[in-house]
């Protein structure tokens, strides 16, 4: 469960930093499982099998994927972390206990060069939230050190100032920015409408694990997760999961298919 102050400080800053989520026994396990991974990933170059994230201009390059549970990909560490109870009561201090799976994907720094996103919200530019609630939370946990992750707090609360707007999808600082520091084991809850980007060097090993965790009634997401059912079904994952990963999939089995919109974001204003 997290603390009264870093509950707080996702509402008013857009982000808290969970210490330790992964034992450092497991971190070994761990590591192993994501390295097979992304071998995998990186032997079939191109955006589509595994919805894999490429250097911008560099067909080859990859940073990230997806799709964890595609079958070619998927590792028990991966749906493991999701047994973590202090991850789920962690993320049930903000959503509530009862809470479902929107997304299991990893992000990793890449081998031959280096990736600097620019500034963006993750959704629409002009998201935001005036009293910093949020249906879904997304979060990076740190494999190894971490500091690649940049963001403006508060400012998932208001609209761009004139200089965030002017350099938005840049990599140019901008006032108050942030970088997030992450040991072996921390994971950062990040809300979607605050300014942020990523940045590593090929030179420094990174590697995250990105999940987004969603209250069971949000009811937003995107036709990809559609493919989720029969991954699930062909890995006999309800045979292997704990009951409250279990219930991870249950509770997005039950929702999918009631709406999915990329485009509108409930309880989130717009500037326009």
């Amino acid at each position: 469960m997290l603390a009264d102050s870093q509950i707080k400080q996702f509402y008013s800053e857009g982000y808290t930093i969970v210490r330790d989520v992964i034992p450092q026994t497991k971190l070994p396990e761990y590591r192993e499982a994501y390295e097979r991974m992304v071998e995998k990933v990186r032997a079939h170059p191109g955006r589509e099998k595994y919805n894999t994230r490429l250097i911008q201009g560099n067909d080859k390059v990859c940073w990230g994927c997806d799709f964890l549970l595609h079958p070619d990909l998927y590792e028990p560490a991966f749906t493991d972390y999701l047994n973590n109870r202090k991850l789920l009561t962690s993320l049930g201090s903000i959503l509530g206990d009862d809470l479902r799976i929107s997304g299991l994907k990893a992000i990793w720094s890449p081998v031959r060069a280096n990736y600097d996103l620019g500034w963006h919200r993750d959704g629409p530019k002009d998201i935001y939230s005036e009293d910093g609630t949020q249906a879904y939370i997304q979060f990076n946990t740190a494999l190894y050190h971490d500091e690649s992750f940049r963001l403006v707090p508060g400012s998932h609360l208001r609209p761009l100032t004139e200089e965030e707007d002017t350099k938005y999808r840049s990599v140019e600082d901008i006032t108050n920015q942030l970088v997030c520091m992450l040991e072996p084991g921390d994971a950062m809850f990040m809300h979607a409408a605050v300014l942020h980007r990523g940045k590593a060097s090929s030179s420094t090993k990174r590697r995250t694990l990105h999940y987004i965790i969603a209250s069971s009634d949000y009811e937003v997401g995107t036709k990809r997760l559609n493919q989720f059912k029969g991954w699930y079904d062909e890995m006999r994952l309800d045979e292997k999961l704990e009951p409250a990963a279990k219930k991870l999939f249950d509770n997005f089995f039950a929702w999918q298919g009631k709406t999915f919109d990329d485009h509108y974001y409930p309880g989130l204003n717009y500037k326009n």
